[in-house]
């Protein structure tokens, strides 16, 4: 009998760690998005990823793998990878307004590309375009970091124009630049680089 419980006791020990580990795997944590400023009304294309953008969407396009939907977010929180897509691309001559909701976190990180060859170019792949990295609390660009706020969502948006582009977080003017369009206008983007991140709110329209 006392065998029996020595036994019964020891078996317990040895599970209670891988216990306490799989606590220790839970996914990222994601916060509410910022409070609306403005409403999105028939002139923008809008999609609050609440629910699945389906592969026959006439306004956005998303590919990748192991990425997820959850808690009104489409993002990563492990391996694998997502890609957006406007499937608008504007021309040359025409203004935009690309916005969108964003939360990274630890090593997290998002791609936001536009004025690109095509759907498919990525960072690097020497097809031109524009390329901004917004992590937690910072944003990369030209050579350059900017701080953002940091542990928590962060609402973008970018007015872009033939002849440059801003881009504002929060309401709060981050990049005011002078780069011309690239590639005669082009796609628009949004791809992870590394995970925790994850994205709600893609809104897009012609002009600023």
């Amino acid at each position: 009998m006392k065998k029996t419980v020595i036994i019964t006791i020891l078996s317990v020990l040895l599970l209670l760690p891988s216990c306490k580990k799989e606590e220790q795997t839970d996914t990222t944590a994601i916060p509410l998005p910022p409070p609306e400023t403005a409403e999105h009304g028939t002139d923008w294309a809008f999609s609050d990823l609440d629910s699945q953008i389906m592969a026959d969407d006439e306004n956005f396009a998303v590919t990748g793998k192991g990425f997820e939907y959850r808690g009104g977010y489409l993002g990563i929180s492990g391996d694998g990878y997502f890609d957006v897509a406007v499937n608008y691309e504007p021309g040359p001559d025409e203004s935009f307004t690309f916005e969108f909701d964003y939360y990274a976190k630890d090593n997290g990180a998002l791609w936001l590309g536009f004025w690109l060859y095509g759907k498919d170019s990525l960072y690097g792949d020497g097809t031109g375009g524009e390329w901004i990295k917004l992590s937690d609390g910072r944003l990369d660009f030209d050579d350059k970091t900017y701080g953002l706020p940091k542990d928590k969502a962060v609402r973008i948006r970018l007015c872009a124009a033939k002849d440059g582009f801003t881009l504002y977080a929060d309401g709060e003017s981050v990049i005011a630049s002078d780069h011309g369009v690239q590639n005669g206008g082009g796609a628009i983007k949004l791809r992870s680089d590394k995970s925790p991140v994850y994205i709600k709110n893609l809104a897009f329209r012609l002009g600023i």
